[in-house]
């Protein structure tokens, strides 16, 4: 059994890898230097579900790098699009965007943006809830406060008072940053979501592999899975892979799925964020959603949506 029993970083170091070299259609690929952090790591020989399960409860990591969003100055370019029930697109934006931070403020700027059909209202308003989000999440209007310290693994926040959106909204920061560790306020589905307690478990497959992410980075990839036996109506999430950074054990990326049809809601949801790893930091270079879902009282929505971020500067 793998379990890490103690991992600190000691100092920022350049190592130089290009020792890895292999041949290729007869050519030599070098791999170029990477600046990493070293750490001492003491495991046991073997690596078990439990041990990634303990990590996953209580990783800061991934929650870290969504603050970092906000800390460090970067550009982003966005492309949101809407399509009818038959995946036909209806709507389309694309935006470019800039955005600051001195270290204690930052502020955003939009350069572009572009769209065309059924994206807004009339009065300019959001005409669909998932694109509202998007923004809720992702701009701000104003200034605002930034800092990246996270002392504990991410807790969801009492709803009691809170908007509907702003429940919503924090229902995701706890479904994004605790994955599987149950979403309260969810009705029916709530304890589907806590894959890692007693009953739910017999439902999945858990899968440790050690790889290389895009064929140069060390990683560890552990996917829950969904059974071939489970049946669909006893579980919502399908499955959720992250991949491990083996030098630092923080997570690089990670991808979702998840799928349910009930009395109340219909909705089939997929996820995929990437980090990078740089001024010592990881910061989200790659977000991705493709969701449709169904709520009484409600349009049907169907979306997809893409944000690539890049030119990262330090505060």
């Amino acid at each position: 059994m793998l379990n890490v029993i103690n991992l600190f970083v000691k100092t920022n170091l350049v190592l130089t890898f290009i020792v890895f070299c292999f041949k290729s259609n007869g050519q030599i690929i070098t791999l170029d230097t990477t600046k990493i952090e070293a750490v001492d790591v003491q495991v046991k020989k073997n690596f078990d579900k439990d041990d990634f399960i303990r990590m996953i409860r209580t990783d800061t990591s991934f929650y870290r790098a969504f603050k970092n969003l906000k800390m460090y100055p970067h550009s982003a370019t966005h492309h949101v699009q809407v399509f009818n029930k038959n995946w036909q697109p209806i709507g389309n934006m694309t935006r470019k965007s800039k955005h600051f931070s001195n270290g204690s403020k930052g502020w955003m700027v939009i350069d572009d943006e572009v769209t065309d059909g059924k994206y807004y209202t009339k009065n300019g308003s959001h005409k669909y809830f998932t694109a509202e989000m998007y923004d809720k999440v992702f701009f701000r209007e104003d200034t605002f406060n930034v800092e990246n310290t996270v002392g504990v693994a991410y807790e969801q926040e009492r709803l009691r008072g809170m908007s509907t959106k702003d429940k919503y909204y924090e229902k995701l920061k706890t479904f994004m940053f605790s994955p599987g560790t149950g979403v309260k306020g969810v009705p029916i589905i709530g304890k589907k979501l806590n894959i890692y307690d007693g009953k739910m478990m017999e439902f999945y497959d858990f899968n440790l592999e050690k790889t290389f992410f895009k064929d140069t980075i060390p990683v560890f990839k552990f996917s829950v899975v969904q059974k071939p036996s489970t049946d669909e109506k006893d579980i919502v999430i399908q499955q959720i892979i992250t991949f491990y950074d083996r030098r630092t054990m923080q997570v690089l990326a990670r991808s979702y799925m998840i799928k349910d049809k009930n009395v109340l809601m219909d909705f089939n949801i997929k996820m995929y964020v990437e980090l990078k790893r740089d001024y010592n930091e990881y910061l989200p270079v790659l977000i991705k959603y493709n969701g449709e879902w169904d709520v009484p009282f409600k349009k049907p929505e169907r979306i997809k949506f893409k944000m690539i971020c890049s030119n990262y500067l330090s505060p």
